[in-house]
């Protein structure tokens, strides 16, 4: 199968990127629903950090891949994947955004992608939840099986840092934080407010997802992420639910 792209990646790594693509795509999507769906944050906020971790890495990787192929021509060495990236999804997340932002001159229609990328810039939330990802992804995941071995990590637990995101969402949404301290002292109000606080936190991964497929689709990774930026939050059914 010849090269679609004006680039040197075989056909082999042609496949390799569609099937990480896929499970970029998909942890994210399963991720967002579940947090969306939660009833107990506290018996699914592992799950549901093990799957967002997992897929804002791999998509923050693709986008930086993507970016070093129109520059480059070649994938990103495997020596800046595993001694600079790591797990490091604070570092990569800035680095990513300062592409876009870099590069938004090459958008068919730069309107979309600078709407995107402000909109990322004004949630408040999302540094927090970025943060949060960050802890569990390198280290928090094994905060307690650390403890249990006596061994305490230094940092707070993933947990700590989950909770300061949700404490932001409550600082910049008024009506939220009234049905909470309603919701103190009416318990049946719990599930609502939990649902609704739930779904913000969702909103801005979200929000973060839909810029890096909009820049892709706009050109600003280059010809091939273009197709990937179209197929990128493109999800069936039986994740979204419909």
């Amino acid at each position: 199968m010849p090269n679609l792209y004006d680039d040197d990646l075989s056909e082999l790594q042609s496949l390799h990127f569609i099937q990480e693509s896929d499970s970029a795509k998909h942890l994210l999507a399963y991720g967002v629903r579940a947090l969306q769906t939660a009833a107990y944050i506290e018996t699914t906020r592992d799950p549901i950090m093990t799957m967002l971790s997992i897929g804002v890495e791999k998509m923050l990787k693709l986008g930086l891949g993507l970016n070093h192929v129109s520059e480059n021509r070649t994938w990103l060495p495997v020596k800046v994947l595993k001694n600079e990236y790591r797990h490091n999804i604070v570092m990569m997340e800035g680095l990513l955004r300062e592409v876009i932002r870099d590069n938004v001159g090459k958008a068919t229609h730069r309107y979309w992608v600078n709407e995107a990328i402000a909109a990322v810039e004004n949630d408040p939330v999302w540094p927090l939840l970025v943060a949060a990802l960050n802890r569990y992804g390198q280290e928090g995941r094994f905060y307690y099986l650390d403890a249990l071995a006596e061994n305490p990590q230094r940092e707070e637990s993933p947990q700590v840092f989950w909770e300061a995101a949700e404490h932001v969402v409550l600082e910049n949404e008024p009506e939220l934080e009234a049905l909470f301290h309603r919701m103190i002292a009416d318990y049946t109000l719990s599930d609502e407010f939990y649902r609704r606080l739930n779904e913000r936190m969702a909103e801005s991964l979200q929000r973060y997802w839909d810029l890096v497929a909009m820049a892709g689709v706009q050109g600003v990774f280059g010809d091939r992420g273009k197709a990937w930026g179209h197929d990128f939050n493109n999800v069936g059914r039986q994740i979204i639910g419909d």
